[in-house]
């Protein structure tokens, strides 16, 4: 496994998208101090996901996106990709041979992580590497402030690098899941207890408030058999009055209809003489508009005559005008013909010119073409020379380039002319780091308090949240409420007026025989009028009252079964009934014209129900002379319009008959029998939309339910959140002390070091040298620039005399062709002109020839219009004898109308008498109807009672009901039921059921209690595994580090001594670790006492000790030489050799040693302030430049 490439876009320096590719071995990048080069080890840590704003050397995250220059605008995301080898599956053969990681911010604050291209969280990246060596604790990138912080750390913060060599970071993450877990379950342990302790207490009460409620169900069951019982028996003697006053009803409505059907013969009679009237009205109307046609048509024709006369007088003018446009014509086609023999000239004038300027246009174009050719030549020298300077150019920025690097370098060297020197350098740096490691904890302190506030006030929010929520679902449960009882009161009516409808009510006994014979299917008996015809709710009173006793009237199929079930009802005693035969009963429609114009006009009774064809005889008969009005005032001027010539009945049910009798007052309904079936169709879409408003409410409620349990949750989260974010705080202020105490250990540190300083001139002088050949190529290829645009100017020179020439002929070219479009415009205009002639001479000829033709249609104009003239005359004469003929019939149509009139007074007459016999018949109907209708609300009362009380039908409640022995017996039963349950007191029946649940869930909670308990026994145990397994790994691990470390440290060094030793080696997980060393020759009681490269070198070789324990498959090193003299850096360098067989190296670096080392060089300059630029280059071809 290795580094393959690494790909950045947008971040810090590198706007452009770049991409590093990397071999095995080592690679070093190497560039002048703030070209970026160290932001590619930053690309390496991000994209690895290291958190830290303070290690990738910002403030916030934000400032790893590249913020843009003068030039350049700010990018607005930042993106690294880094490709690692996995041929061996070392991470996993899931991820195939290739595993590549992006990371992208961007400057919204969004971010993602991919691992092959798929989106992952940065916990898979994390587990990805951990245990690798190149997770963000681990040891694949070691920069300056590493090594400081190994060297001058506390003994206990050096672990995390230990940890990560050792591999027990990922069973310590494995810990720490764990610990968490079990954190949740002693919660959730805690929260299981005070909800049972809670239940436990309820139980109990619960109990005995249920036995209450069970007793008081039995004593309600009791009562509600027994008033059941009493009210069925009542509904029975109810039910026999209204069947007395139904056959009286019926007795009187038969003698009405009676009348009322002699009144409609009567009036068919009267509206038949009206109709007769109103033809020989029309007739006359007929006669009398023939008349005014035939005036109008004589006045036409006498209009007509004077309008031909004139036109003959016209035309005759017309001719005249005609003969004088002949002569002018003829003069103006002479004076055209002397015009063209002039234009003929001037077209010869102007070809002579053109020819004399075409011969000077072409020698000028042969002269711009060969102007043009020699430019094009001087262009190519002109282009080959400023190829000459553009290499010296790239020359002069290669040196320049070199130059400072040259000088890069000569900055290092200054730096290191002494160790002393080179300590009080880093010591400053150290410093410089130490307060900003200050200023970070303590912008990281104030940030932990920022976050802490902020949860509190997110839980602040939710709480308030959560508030609505309940709120909202109290509402929810209302309107569910609401909504199912409107539903069941709905479905209550429903079924009353089912059993309603099933039961017959408000139909005469009579009527009840004939329907229920046969089994309930009588021979030839369709049904009645009221079971027949349907109508909308709004319609019902209307037509019930233009109906009356008629909607009990059976249709039957023919006059036999009309007398087959008569004979019937005689035999039975059963009472009288009115049947309709369909082969006998016609009904005729009610024909006036322009009743639908007046205002209150409904409709034709007829038109307002539904029925089957075959039974419009008997609708039509009934109800088609019936007219349906708004109400009583919009009636009694539409009665008064038509002479009260026929019956109307308002939408509220009163009645102006036929003669001007009226009959109202409270609306009689006969039962309701049609209303009852209109409303039981409305009901039916009223309850199916009830039930959708249910569905809904109770969606709805489920919905609330749902958010108010995840707003809980989201509660408790955030309360985790909150005591996480307090101990967060805490542990920010407790670094910001320790912080302040390095700040303060370095500031003397520094101050000791202080004025100790030596040279190192040798090694500065090398780099002069090289600095100063470089300067003085430069000057040569600075000459040789100078050189050539000097050429470059003379060329220059050249080319703009050549253009000037050009520029000159192309001007007379233009010139040329300019004179020969306007010969040729001119030519244009002399040719249009001659055309323009010629047409015009042809349209004169055209002209006399029309002016001719012109003057002979008039000619047959005038001899047409008297002949017009001729023909009116004589149809003026026809037009009078009509005349007479019309004003004979009209006397013979108004003897027939006076006829009619006298007629129609006497039927009047007559229909009147009638009409006193039919009022005292609907006199005695209503007050039967009245006493029927307080018998029928008595009844319907007690039907009502059983729904609202009970929410019983009637046939459920003869279902239930029980025989009664004794009526006084029962009523007194029934009082001492009503006097045990108000004994009772308050009764709670939910108790029953509430009970059974709470016990239930009490019975749950105990046994996830001890679920609980098990789960929490189970972590513990497996954290204490997981310990006893890190401290074999961790101490195994830690003795092969520390002989690594004596080895290498002797190698390094060329002698001494090291160890590494646990300040607490009974804790190994919790101890610090100690570094031991003595270089040769010396005594060192502590870290401090070495010299700035020994304290370099020490954490070197500790970083190769680990590496020989676990290899990081690879490593980058960020100038950890700064520190080392030439010799150190190159043993170092050296030593890197024994490790590239297992890792791979990226060197940041300025020292010419290392590089000498690495096999691959990346160069990062920064041509353009802000921007870093890569150059790769071969260590072979960097030896030939050399």
């Amino acid at each position: 496994m290795y580094l393959r490439s690494l790909e950045l876009q947008g971040f810090k320096s590198f706007p452009d998208k770049i991409k590093l590719h990397f071999d095995k071995g080592l690679t070093a990048v190497v560039g002048p101090n703030g070209s970026g080069k160290s932001n590619i080890g930053d690309a390496v840590r991000w994209v690895l996901g290291e958190q830290s704003t303070k290690t990738l050397r910002g403030n916030k995250m934000e400032d790893v996106i590249f913020s843009g220059t003068k030039t350049r605008k700010a990018m607005g995301f930042a993106a690294v990709t880094l490709e690692i080898s996995n041929e061996a599956g070392e991470l996993g053969e899931a991820y195939g041979a290739v595993v590549s990681v992006t990371r992208k911010l961007y400057r919204s604050g969004d971010s993602e992580y991919r691992i092959n291209g798929k989106n992952v969280r940065l916990k898979d990246v994390t587990e990805l590497f951990m245990d690798t060596g190149m997770g963000r604790d681990g040891y694949a990138i070691i920069g300056q402030g590493r090594i400081a912080e190994i060297v001058s750390a506390k003994s206990a913060d050096r672990r995390d690098i230990f940890e990560e060599a050792a591999g027990v970071s990922k069973f310590r993450y494995k810990k720490q899941e764990a610990q968490r877990k079990l954190d949740a379950a002693q919660e959730n342990l805690v929260r299981l207890q005070d909800i049972v302790s809670e239940l436990e207490s309820r139980v109990e009460p619960l109990r005995k408030q249920a036995e209450k409620a069970k007793q008081y169900v039995k004593l309600a069951s009791q009562q509600k058999q027994l008033e059941v019982s009493l009210w069925v028996r009542r509904l029975g003697a109810l039910r026999e009055k209204l069947t007395g006053l139904s056959d009286g009803l019926l007795q009187a409505q038969a003698e009405y209809q009676n009348a009322e059907r002699e009144i409609q013969r009567t009036d068919a009679q009267v509206q038949d003489g009206y109709r007769r009237m109103q033809e020989s009205t029309l007739k006359m109307e007929e006669i009398r508009q023939q008349m005014q046609q035939a005036e109008e048509e004589t006045t036409q024709l006498k209009s007509a005559v004077a309008v031909c006369e004139n036109d003959i007088l016209h035309s005759r003018q017309m001719q005249e005008s005609l003969r004088q446009q002949k002569q002018e014509t003829a003069q103006q086609s002479r004076s055209m013909e002397n015009r063209m023999e002039s234009l003929s000239e001037q077209v010869v004038q102007l070809r002579q010119k053109r020819e004399a300027i075409q011969v000077e246009s072409e020698q000028t174009e042969q002269n711009w073409n060969a102007l043009k050719q020699q430019a094009a030549r001087r262009g190519q020298e002109y282009e080959q020379a400023n190829q000459v300077l553009q290499n010296l150019l790239v020359r002069q920025s290669e040196l320049r380039v070199l130059q400072q690097t040259a000088a890069g370098q000569q900055e290092e060297l200054k730096a290191q002319l002494a160790e002393q020197g080179m300590r009080q350098s880093a010591l400053r740096q150290a410093c410089t780091e130490q307060n900003a490691a200050y200023d970070a904890a303590r912008e990281q302190a104030q940030q932990a308090q920022e976050q802490f506030q902020q949860v509190q006030n997110q839980r602040d929010g939710f709480q308030k949240r959560y508030a609505h929520a309940v709120q909202a679902l109290e509402a929810g449960k209302k309107q569910q409420e609401q909504a199912a009882f409107a539903l069941r009161e709905k479905r209550q009516r429903q079924r009353l007026l089912q059993d309603m409808e099933r039961n017959m009510e408000g139909f005469g006994g009579s009527v009840k025989a004939v329907l229920r014979a046969d089994g309930g299917r009588p021979r030839g008996v369709f049904g009645t009028v009221a079971q027949l015809i349907t109508t909308d709710q709004k319609y019902g009173v209307a037509l019930e009252t233009a109906l009356g006793g008629a909607m009990q009237n059976l249709i039957v199929e023919n006059e036999n079964a009309a007398k087959q079930w008569i004979r019937f009802l005689q035999q039975k005693h059963a009472g009288r009934a009115t049947f309709l035969p369909l082969t006998s009963v016609r009904g005729k429609t009610l024909y006036e014209t322009g009743l639908e114009q007046h205002e209150g006009f409904v409709d034709l009774a007829c038109n307002l129900v539904r029925y089957e064809e075959r039974f419009s005889g008997v609708v039509q008969f009934l109800l088609g002379r019936i007219v349906v009005a708004e109400d009583l005032d919009t009636a009694t001027a539409l009665a008064k319009a038509y002479q009260y010539r026929f019956r109307i009945v308002t939408l509220d049910g009163q009645v102006i008959n036929a003669g001007g009798s009226f009959t109202g007052g409270s609306a009689m309904r006969a039962g309701g029998m049609l209303t009852r079936r209109a409303e039981l169709t409305a009901l039916s879409g009223e309850i199916q939309e009830l039930e959708q408003q249910e569905q809904a409410a109770s969606a709805a409620l489920q919905k609330a339910q749902q958010q108010s349990a995840q707003l809980q949750q989201q509660m408790e989260a955030l309360q985790q959140q909150c005591r996480q974010a307090e101990s967060e705080q805490v542990a920010a202020a407790a670094q910001l002390e320790k912080e302040q105490y390095l700040r303060k250990q370095t500031t003397e540190r520094a101050e000791e070091a202080a004025g100790q300083q030596a040279a190192l001139q040798e090694r500065l002088q090398e780099t002069v040298d090289r600095h100063t050949a470089a300067a003085e190529e430069a000057e040569e290829v600075e000459k040789a620039i100078q050189k050539g645009q000097e050429m470059l100017s003379q060329e220059a020179d050249q080319r703009t005399a050549l253009e000037q020439e050009q520029s000159r002929l192309a001007e007379r070219r233009s010139q040329l062709k300019i004179g020969m479009m306007e010969l040729e415009k001119d030519m244009d205009t002399l040719a249009k002109e001659m055309q323009q002639q010629s047409d015009q001479q042809d349209s004169m000829a055209e002209k006399l020839v029309q002016i001719d033709k012109d003057i002979a249609v008039q000619e047959d104009l005038i001899r047409q219009k008297q002949t017009e003239i001729t023909e009116n005359q004589a149809r003026l004469e026809q037009m009078q004898n009509s005349r007479t003929d019309g004003q004979a019939e009209i006397r013979h149509w108004q003897q027939v109308h006076d006829a009619q009139e006298q007629q129609i007074r006497e039927l009047q007459s007559g229909l009147q008498e009638t009409n006193a016999v039919r009022e005292r018949f609907s006199g005695e109907i209503s007050r039967l109807e009245e006493r029927k209708i307080s018998v029928q609300n008595d009844y319907d009362g007690v039907i009502r009672q059983l729904l609202e009380q009970y929410e019983l039908s009637l046939s459920e409640a003869q279902a239930q009901a029980q025989p009664l022995e004794d009526l006084q017996t029962a009523q007194r039963e029934l009082q001492s039921l009503k006097a045990q349950i108000r004994g009772l007191g308050t009764v709670n029946v939910a108790a029953i059921e509430e009970y059974a649940e709470v016990s239930k869930r009490y019975q749950f909670l105990s046994e996830q209690m001890q679920d609980a308990e098990t789960a929490k026994r189970e972590l513990e145990d497996l954290i204490t595994s997981l310990t006893e397994e890190m401290q074999r790994i961790f101490s195994e691990s830690f003795s092969v580090i520390d002989r690594n470390f004596q080895e290498i440290f002797k190698d390094l060094f060329g002698g001494g001594e090291a160890r590494l030793e646990l300040t607490d080696p009974e804790h190994v997980l919790e101890s610090g670790i100690e570094i031991k060393v003595a270089p040769p020759g010396k005594v060192i009681k502590n870290l401090i006492s070495l010299s700035g490269g020994e304290q370099s070198f020490v954490a070197i070789a500790i970083y190769f000790a680990i590496l020989r324990l676990r290899p990081s498959p690879f490593c980058i090193l960020d100038e950890i030489d700064a520190a080392l003299d030439e010799g150190n850096v190159r043993r170092y360098a050296q030593y890197l050799q024994n490790f590239t067989d297992t890792t791979q190296f990226i060197l940041v670096t300025h020292r010419r040693s290392a590089m000498e080392e690495a096999s691959v060089l990346y160069g990062v300059t920064m041509q353009e302030d802000g921007i870093s630029r890569l150059l790769r280059m071969e260590q072979e071809e960097l030896e030939k430049t050399e």
